[in-house]
């Protein structure tokens, strides 16, 4: 119970200062490991489940994707 109030009140605190790229970045992390703990709590995994996770990770990876290239590089 307490890895999951410090787990809220970090990703509160990460969440905080971020533009919205970077909170999407964040959401679609949680909403991975959420995926992932939803598959795994029976320690089996179906083929739904593995494409529910697979639906997650892509939606993760295109909003880091999304978040590096809005990084300005200066010259």
């Amino acid at each position: 119970m307490i890895r999951i109030l410090t787990l809220g009140i970090q990703f509160f605190m990460l969440n905080s200062g971020q533009s919205k790229a970077g909170k999407g970045v964040l959401n679609e992390g949680m909403d991975v490991i959420t995926a992932i703990g939803k598959a795994m709590k029976d320690k089996k995994i179906t083929n739904a489940e593995k494409k529910a996770v697979v639906k997650e990770i892509k939606e993760f990876s295109k909003a880091a994707t999304d978040l590096l290239d809005s990084i300005a590089i200066p010259e």
